[in-house]
């Protein structure tokens, strides 16, 4: 497993892109440096870019919910754009309804393009 962690300045978002297979560890530890990086740069936005992650069984093994989330440290101020390939939409991966005050505010977008997920990002300033 591989990760990378940038600070893109322009648009105020943090960049995470992942490669390989995850785990809960590596995920803390990405998670973790990636809230250290956007605290430092007055930064609440997040682009999780795991079009190259290999997803093992379902979408969930990614450590996306919310209360993981919570847990690495993301807050409720935070916005959280994830991106996954096209093959990945048939995973019935539903937007949270029943949210928690203290959750950050994700969303997932699945044509493995991180375009249109700055475009959300941007628009919820």
């Amino acid at each position: 497993m591989k990760y990378t962690i940038d600070f893109l300045e322009e648009k105020k978002i943090i960049g995470i892109k992942t490669k390989g297979r995850l785990n809960f560890q590596i995920v803390e530890e990405y998670s973790k440096e990636a809230v250290k990086l956007a605290r430092k740069n007055n930064c609440n936005k997040f682009i999780f870019d795991h079009s190259n992650t290999i997803l093992q069984g379902s979408i969930f093994n990614i450590h996306t919910a919310e209360d993981e989330l919570q847990q690495f440290g993301f807050k409720n101020s935070d916005q959280i754009a994830i991106v996954l390939t096209d093959q990945e939409q048939n995973s019935n991966v539903k937007q949270s309804i029943n949210r928690n005050d203290s959750w950050c505010v994700l969303k997932y977008f699945f044509n493995g393009n991180n375009s249109e997920a700055i475009d959300w990002l941007n628009m919820n300033n």
